[in-house]
């Protein structure tokens, strides 16, 4: 009997008591069921992936340009490291047809002839093009400053307000050609150079942090600037100079410092030589602007040349025989320094304030009286020294030898001794202020006037305060002459 049926039975059975009864508790049997445990053995379930993709490494884009220019990185930087120095001149460099890069420069060996940087460009970039045309080389590259600003400009910078950037101008044999620039700013006394705009930031570093080799020529092929020279039919040595200016005698006149500083001495040579170019003024009139008690301003004004420059008034000449004469490119050829001897003794080189209206004279007659004067740049008491030979220098003791700095301008650091001093004015209010020195640069007891110079000293270029006769002072000196006549 199951145990649902016994459940029921009994139920049954009590529905027909009348009396209640207190049933009995019938234990409760439990059945246990045997449970039969199934044992299951777990087989490893081999389960089918889906192989993932890989995903694509994207490759890195080889930046071409990159790739070409970067041959020439040497001379990027060698660029940079002329700027530091301030040389901004332009350089280039070329890619031999083997591969190898080589550097190409000017070379100047006459400091008073240059080519301008518009020439030197020029002339690189028409070397290499006829170069690259007739297959001698492979690509060439030319480095200069220029005016661009991120905006397409490879103009050349000529003036210092220009600089902007260094052009990279290039031609490859395979036709690819272009300007690529390394933009710069000045933040007070330093450069910060900004990256070509064309290559990745690692690039530029890779070509910024090239180290250049010291003691290293990179530039194997050179071509030599040299003056125009040439004999003429008087026996005259003619040679051409183009970087000579005006700038040292003004500063000498006016002061060195005065002149640099204050706009209203170039702004009155220039109002003067204008008003020297006007027909309807009178003569008076200039003369009021150029003629003063010991210096003239003389003017050149002509339609394709006009100059002012001071002139020293002397009586005091020599004879002097012309060896050469250095005429000035960059002024028409018509200012100069003539070379040569004077009293057939003593080398002499001077600037020709007459060198306009007597240039025919200069370059046929070698046999010349010249007046002779000078201005001074720089005045200094003379300190006694031992001559190499161990002798003492003296009071009488007098020299002069071409200047250390400016060797090639008729110039000269003297050691004289002061014969006379007489103070004097320029300008028509009387504001600049000097002497006019006599000074002994040459003492030969047989001649007391044996080499003697009328010079002109500002008091703002003057290093010491009392002078008198007799003293001997030492300095720097522009000589200048004239025909006399």
């Amino acid at each position: 009997m199951g145990i649902f049926d016994f459940f029921k039975k009994k139920n049954n059975k009590q529905e027909n008591v009348s009396a209640p009864i207190q049933q009995q508790e019938m234990p409760v049997e439990e059945i246990v069921e045997e449970k039969v445990e199934e044992v299951v053995e777990a087989v490893p379930e081999t389960v089918l992936e889906t192989p993932v993709q890989p995903q694509p490494i994207e490759e890195k884009k080889v930046n071409e340009l990159y790739e070409k220019i970067k041959i020439y990185r040497d001379y990027i930087v060698y660029s940079i490291a002329l700027q530091l120095r301030g040389d901004f001149a332009p350089i280039s460099a070329f890619e031999n047809l083997n591969g190898e890069i080589e550097g190409f420069a000017y070379m100047i060996t006459d400091p008073t002839y240059g080519l301008s940087p518009q020439v030197v460009l020029s002339n690189m970039k028409e070397k290499f093009e006829n170069e690259l045309k007739e297959g001698k080389i492979k690509s060439y590259a030319v480095l200069y400053h220029s005016q661009f600003n991120n905006d397409g400009n490879h103009t050349l910078a000529v003036n210092p307000e220009d600089l902007k950037a260094i052009t990279l101008s290039y031609h490859f044999n395979d036709a690819e050609e272009g300007n690529i620039a390394l933009p710069y700013v000045f933040e007070n006394e330093n450069v910060t150079f900004k990256g070509f705009a064309e290559f990745s930031h690692e690039e530029n570093n890779e070509i910024m942090n090239t180290q250049l080799v010291d003691g290293k020529d990179y530039f194997t092929n050179r071509e030599e600037i040299k003056s125009p020279e040439s004999t003429n039919n008087a026996g005259i040595i003619m040679k051409k100079s183009n970087v000579h200016s005006l700038a040292n005698m003004w500063g000498g006149i006016f002061g060195f410092q005065n002149f640099q500083t204050q706009e209203k001495y170039s702004k009155y040579l220039v109002e003067t030589m204008a008003l020297c170019g006007v027909a309807d003024v009178s003569a008076d009139e200039k003369a009021k602007h150029t003629e003063f008690k010991d210096i003239t301003f003389r003017t050149v004004v002509s339609d394709d040349f006009n100059t002012i420059y001071p002139e020293v008034k002397t009586d005091f000449s020599l004879d002097f025989e012309t060896k050469e004469i250095r005429e000035w490119e960059n002024a028409e050829n018509k200012e100069a320094i003539v070379g040569g001897l004077g009293r057939d003794a003593f080398g002499l080189w001077f600037f020709p304030t007459d060198y306009v209206e007597n240039k025919t004279q200069y370059q046929t007659q070698n046999k010349l009286n010249i007046n002779m004067s000078g201005i001074i740049f720089v005045l200094d008491l003379h300190q006694s020294f031992d001559l190499p030979d161990g002798t003492k220098t003296d009071e009488e003791f007098t020299a002069y030898k071409p200047s250390q700095d400016l060797p090639d301008y008729g110039c000269i650091d003297f050691i004289g001794k002061v014969l006379e001093i007489k103070e004097t004015e320029v300008l028509p209010d009387g504001s600049v202020k000097g002497f006019i020195l006599k000074l002994r640069l040459i003492t030969n007891p047989e001649v007391e006037n044996f080499f003697t110079v009328d010079a002109f000293v500002s008091k703002d270029n003057m290093r010491f305060a009392a002078l008198s006769v007799g003293m001997q002072v030492a300095g720097a000196m522009q000589l200048q002459g004239k025909i006399v006549g």
